[in-house]
């Protein structure tokens, strides 16, 4: 059965990766109303008129954002091991 510490010398690096979370989780929301609020815009001005490479360009950045936030979110949780494994 692990043993979980209380040692608080851990506390600072549990609230760096604490922080970082949350800084990962305003990321994707910004990143996402960001695109909530500009999405008639890039219709007409993107979608609508003919491709070119800087159509194409400016849309594989945009979205290539959002799935970047939420695969690094999961791919890299926050995680900390609070036992006293020697």
């Amino acid at each position: 059965m692990p043993f979980v510490s209380d040692d608080p010398t851990w506390w600072p690096t549990i609230s760096l990766y604490r922080e970082f979370s949350y800084f990962q989780a305003a990321s994707l929301i910004v990143v996402v109303y960001d695109w909530v609020l500009t999405f008639g815009q890039e219709f007409e001005l993107i979608w609508r008129q003919r491709w070119s490479i800087m159509s194409v360009l400016y849309l594989s950045i945009r979205y290539l954002a959002i799935p970047y936030i939420i695969l690094s979110m999961l791919a890299y949780p926050p995680s900390i091991s609070v036992t006293d494994k020697g």
